[in-house]
């Protein structure tokens, strides 16, 4: 699968070289299909546009392109899936969710007032975003909440991608990815540990409160 992805992006570089003003087209496709499809690492995707723009328009422009269509795409296929999840099956699939202590949880959460929490987790670059996005869709989350949360954690995961990933040069030495997910990882794990210090707090995400 992979195989075929990495032929295909090599592709797509061939005819954006060919036709240059397909860049931003590309831009916006290529993490649209990544919000539908789990197995495509958003990762490489935004490294392709971000090499693929630098070069086209320039180191600034590339970035800032890149994370504008990046975005933009990534938001729109997950909207796409929303929609179509809630109204087709969200409310069967939501009953089997409730029935799960961690389902109720995450439903109380995605539901409730504190937004970073959610935010927090949808921000999260090595989670793939077409999964957490079929679990929002079985919420009952109001459609503009759903919307600012989508854009803003697009954006945040995108701009993680575009500059650590600059810092680490993946592009260049791609096992340098290992050190990017390391201070990652290690700046979330102090942030569970911290939810976890705290999970007494009435307003914990810990807590298991039926609703």
């Amino acid at each position: 699968m992979m195989d075929f992805f990495f032929d295909w992006l090599n592709v797509i570089r061939q005819i954006i070289q060919d036709n240059i003003w397909l860049a931003p087209l590309f831009g916006v496709i290529l993490p649209f299909i990544e919000a539908i499809i789990p197995s495509f690492p958003l990762t490489v995707i935004v490294a392709f546009n971000l090499s693929v723009f630098s070069v086209a328009y320039g180191a600034l422009n590339g970035t800032i392109l890149t994370i504008i269509l990046s975005t933009l795409g990534s938001f729109l296929g997950m909207f796409l899936i929303f929609i179509i999840i809630r109204l087709t099956v969200a409310n069967y699939f939501a009953k089997k969710v409730k029935e799960n202590k961690f389902g109720r949880i995450f439903l109380n959460v995605v539901e409730g007032k504190n937004v970073v929490v959610v935010l927090m987790l949808m921000s999260n670059p090595f989670l793939p975003s077409s999964i957490l996005n079929y679990a929002l869709s079985l919420t009952k989350v109001k459609v503009s909440k759903y919307i600012m949360l989508t854009i803003s954690s697009r954006l945040i995961i995108i701009m993680f991608l575009v500059f650590l990933g600059s810092m680490f040069d993946i592009q260049t030495h791609p096992l340098n990815v290992l050190w990017m997910m390391l201070v990652y990882f290690a700046l979330l794990g102090g942030w569970i540990l911290y939810l976890w210090i705290n999970r007494n707090n009435d307003k914990s995400v810990f807590k298991d409160s039926e609703k």
